[in-house]
Formats: C-alpha cells, structure tokens, sequence
C-alpha cells in the first residue's frame, strides 16, 4: 500500500479521541500498513480533554481572587499554587492532569532494526554489552485528535489566548501576594478585574469537557503518517522505531508512557511530524511564540551545514510533541507545516484528508531523510561529523 492509498484509507478513521475505537482501529490498519516492522504497544491512561484539568485549576485561581479580602492568606495559597502548575505546563500541568486520567489510551510502537552480517562477531568483540536493538532515530506522529475549544474559530493555536492566559495568572500571583502585605482596596479592583478574565478562560474549557468536539487531526497526524509511508522503504538500512502517540494532544501523557517503558540513550534522535500537510513545511526552531522551548544557533547553524537545512520556522503551537519532548531531555526535531493565520482560523473546517497536499508531503519526507542522513552519515576524521549510533 503506498501512501495514497493509506492518504484514502485515513478518511474512514477521522475525529480520533484519545482512546476511542476509532484510535485502535487505525492503529490496527497502521500495523498491516508497515510491513517489515515488530510492533508493540504501550497501556496508560490519560485525561479525554483538557477541559476538566484545566477547568479545575482556573476554578482554583479565580476562588482565591475573590478571596482577597475575605482571607487573604488562603488567597494566595489558592491562587499561586495553580498559577504555578499552569505556567510550568510541561511538568507541573502534567502531573495535576493525571488526577483526571481515566481514559484507557495506547501507543504504538513499530521497530525496524536491520540485520547485520557482523553481529555475531562484535557481539563477541564487546563482551556482548553492546544493544543492537537501540535505535538511531524514533519518529513520532499524533494518532488522537484534540478537542476544540469555544474561541478556536478566533484563535485555533491559542497563541493569543495563551499569552492572555499567562500574563493574568502571573498579575493574579503578584496582586495576591500584595493583598497579603499590603491590604488596600485597590488589589480588590485588580482582582476582580482578573477574575473575570480566568472566567471567560474558564468558559473555554468548560465547554472542551461538555461537547467534546473533536477536531479530526488530519493534517497533523494524518499527514505525519502519509510522510512516513512515503519514506518507509528508504529506511531499510536505518535503525529505527515510529512512535504513534495517543494522548499526545492532551497533557504529554503518551510521551511520558513511553519514555518509562523504553530508557533509551541521550543520543537517540527524535523527529516528530507536525501537520507536515499544509502550509510552509519546515524544520521548527521554537515551539509557541513565547516558549522556552527554542533552537539554539549552534544547532541551526549545525543543521545548515551538515544537513543542508536553510528552512526554518517559529511554530506556532506551543503544546506539542516535540516540546513535551525537549522538557523530558530528548535530543528532538519537529517538521512542521507552518499555516498562515487565515487558514489557522479556517482549522476545523480545512482540517480533512482532502487539504493534505501531496507536494508537502514529499517536502516533509526530503527534509526528514536529509536530517536521517545526518545522523547516518560515515565517521569523518577530520570534522569529528557523522554518527556511529553512540554519538553526541
């Protein structure tokens, strides 16, 4: 089955929940898809939406802004607090989410390790210490959709949102702490103020855990995986795993399944394809307007030069796999299909199989064969290049 037959196939299996049927039945089509491949999968459970986890910790913040007078001490202790696990979203909103994960999720793993001629033979050179199944790079794709938001027609990244969100929750902090010390009637009005704000917030996600209106991931996931069929056969001498993700739009919980089930080395590369199927695709060099997730100069200068890349974007989408990736300690690089903000408000509706463009992605599927060929590339004595599966 080449990909445009799977890019057909993807249509019967849209709107994906985390854990859904529908979520098992195309990893069950994946498994017959990629022949070749050893398969296993990976149990944990995940909240559905992020709507309740959320909307619990907003619920939080805007009870302790109308507690400023009231008791100012268990104001700042109600405020602060999910201030804090809201802002550290990579870690401290992960570990509040687990208090909502009920849904049964899987994630599928395909492996590829070639086999050697000379095995057997550097297995007795080393004492047999060193591991042959270890891959050199993991793929990583979305199989679950995420759930969409009251102001997603407005805002479908939450880029804005986002920023309003952080700026008044680190205003809700700093006005709580000053009530503290400092009880005048003036953080009363700045409290209020907020209040309302981390309401309408709060109506947002409210409405994620009522309708549950998911999007139905085409672009992402889908074209994720229509870019790995296309370049499965050109991997044959690669060791490598694909990593389909289910959870991965929620809280990072599929990533954190995965990395306690498999401790792989520092040095094992990680790529993940974001909605590689329209828009400009490039390599990421931040995730989010505003994230600390961000690319150093040394490695994009690394990548124009040894790879070849000159293709680079800020990625609009803060919460995605590669950040929840790069917060964990992976070595991760994300080809992105970067939207402009037009087709970004259009989402739900332009977020089918038939908008996945054929041309991205075979653009996606150069780009992520230049950075495998980077890390494949034979040991230069000279430049120190090149990787030999344990190189840094």
């Amino acid at each position: 089955m080449d990909f445009r037959d799977l890019k057909k196939k993807l249509a019967e299996f849209s709107v994906r929940a985390p854990g859904s049927e529908q979520t098992r039945k195309l990893q069950e089509h994946l498994k017959q898809c990629f022949t070749g491949y050893e398969h296993e999968t990976v149990d944990f459970k995940s909240p559905q939406h992020r709507g309740w986890s959320w909307g619990s910790l907003l619920l939080l913040e805007v009870a302790g802004l109308f507690l400023l007078q009231r008791n100012p001490l268990l104001s700042v202790v109600l405020v602060v607090i999910p201030a804090l696990l809201l802002l550290w979203e990579e870690n401290g909103y992960v570990n509040w989410s687990r208090l909502f994960s009920f849904t049964r999720c899987q994630n599928l793993v395909l492996k590829k390790i070639p086999k050697r001629e000379d095995e057997d033979k550097d297995k007795d050179e080393s004492g047999g210490k060193e591991d042959y199944s270890v891959p050199h790079v993991v793929f990583v794709v979305n199989v679950d959709s995420r759930v969409e938001g009251l102001w997603d027609r407005f805002d479908p990244e939450g880029v804005g949102r986002t920023a309003w969100l952080n700026l008044s929750l680190m205003l809700s902090s700093f006005t709580s702490v000053l009530s503290y010390y400092f009880p005048i009637k003036f953080w009363l009005y700045v409290g209020f103020v907020l209040a309302v704000v981390l309401l309408l917030e709060l109506v947002d996600f409210v409405y994620q855990g009522l309708f549950h209106r998911f999007y139905p991931g085409a672009l992402d996931n889908g074209s994720g995986m229509l870019v790995l069929k296309q370049i499965s056969d050109l991997l044959d001498n690669v060791p490598h795993w694909m990593l389909f993700v289910d959870g991965g739009n929620v809280s990072g919980a599929g990533i954190d399944a995965f990395k306690r089930r498999y401790k792989l080395p520092r040095n094992v590369l990680f790529i993940t394809l974001e909605r590689p199927g329209a828009g400009t695709v490039a390599v990421a060099r931040r995730h989010g307007l505003w994230s600390a997730v961000g690319m150093p100069k040394q490695v994009v200068a690394f990548l124009t030069n040894e790879a070849g890349i000159n293709n680079f974007t800020d990625f609009s989408y803060r919460r995605s796999l590669g950040a929840f990736l790069n917060f964990r300690g992976c070595a991760s690089l994300s080809v992105v299909g970067q939207l402009r903000g037009k087709e970004e408000s259009q989402l739900m509706l332009t977020d089918t199989v038939e908008c996945i463009s054929d041309k991205n992605i075979q653009e996606a599927g150069a780009l992520v064969l230049r950075l495998v060929n980077m890390i494949e590339q034979p040991e230069d004595n000279e430049s120190g290049s090149g990787n030999k599966a344990n190189s840094n």
